[in-house]
């Protein structure tokens, strides 16, 4: 017999069922999988350890099975929809000092990545270490100014131009031949070698 999330949701939410938020849990688990899997990609580049959230969505289940309200005439699955997804941002945006490269941009690197060298924790580390290795000392302080500022917006080409004493046109110029660099480092075995 399949019993509705709405009685399941009134057994946890009256009398802390432990079989009905068993049977929840295990019915909107692919739902929680599919939203990690989807948030994957852009938790681990913050440097957030993905296997730890998922570990959570039990609780997850439970905390939006115990805050559902069915009079507001939307789905159980709707709201925990939007729990899940809310629960992989939050995270996301309280490791936001980490680099927050353009997403594609984030993608292709984190996509290409065939090889992770063992001697860094992430990618975020392995990319700092890139950059720090740069001859040109002007590549990190773009970097920090542009992804590490402390604000939730990245700083304009132009105050960074300004900040260097370089031309708008410069400092774009030398972000993106860095991530032309990073790429090909990435792909790279030999991750020692000087930029």
């Amino acid at each position: 017999m399949n019993i509705e999330d709405n009685i399941l949701i009134k057994n946890i939410q009256q009398k802390n069922d432990e079989e009905s938020l068993k049977t929840l849990v295990q019915r909107h688990s692919p739902l929680c999988h599919s939203l990690y899997k989807k948030y994957s990609a852009p938790m681990s580049a913050s440097g957030i350890y993905v296997q730890d959230i998922i570990d959570q969505k039990d609780y997850i289940v439970y905390k939006s099975a115990m805050t559902f309200d069915p009079c507001k005439n939307s789905k159980f699955s709707t709201w925990l929809y939007n729990q899940v997804r809310y629960q992989c941002l939050n995270c996301i945006n309280e490791n936001s000092h980490y680099i927050n490269l353009e997403q594609d941009k984030l993608n292709y690197l984190i996509e290409k990545n065939t090889y992770q060298p063992k001697d860094f924790k992430n990618l975020n580390d392995y990319i700092f270490n890139i950059i720090d290795s740069c001859s040109d000392e002007r590549v990190k302080k773009i970097f920090t100014m542009r992804y590490l500022n402390n604000s939730s917006k990245k700083m304009s080409w132009n105050k960074i131009a300004k900040r260097l004493k370089i031309s708008t046109q410069t400092a774009i110029n030398i972000h993106n031949k860095t991530l032309k660099l990073l790429k090909n480092k990435i792909k790279s075995k030999n991750y020692f070698d000087k930029i």
